[in-house]
């Protein structure tokens, strides 16, 4: 666990403040551990683009519509219009929220992976030194 020493205390109007907490909440963190990671993501330069947000929550919508059709073909038979149209719909309402998590996933990991590596590297620099 890192130690955290340094401190940054922006200003915000109440209704830009309300706005952050929600997104806070919304992820699941407190405030300042939400805008702490926002501020390091966006210096790190890993935000997704509008496009790449825009492709990812196409895929994704593209997906689920694929998998409920081919269940619902191997259980009934046969496809309706309708049912078509309402697997369409639930993934189109549900496309930018799964996006919005397989990318939180996705900079999870990558974040993982970087501290891994920095954490080898230390120890390979820690046994040469020892050498």
């Amino acid at each position: 666990m890192r130690k955290l020493t340094k401190g940054i205390t922006p200003k915000f109007t109440e209704t830009d403040y309300e706005r952050l907490q929600a997104l806070a909440e919304r992820d699941g963190k407190p405030l300042a551990a939400w805008c702490r990671d926002v501020l390091l993501r966006v210096a790190s330069g890993s935000q997704p683009s509008p496009f790449q947000f825009g492709i990812m929550a196409e895929i994704t919508a593209t997906q689920a519509i694929l998998i409920d059709l081919l269940c619902a073909l191997g259980r009934d038979g046969k496809i309706t219009t309708q049912k078509a149209q309402e697997i369409v719909d639930r993934a189109h309402n549900a496309k930018f929220k799964e996006a919005t998590q397989l990318l939180q996933y996705a900079d999870a990991r990558a974040a993982k992976l970087r501290l891994d590596t920095a954490d080898s590297d230390e120890q390979t620099r820690k046994e040469d030194r020892h050498e």
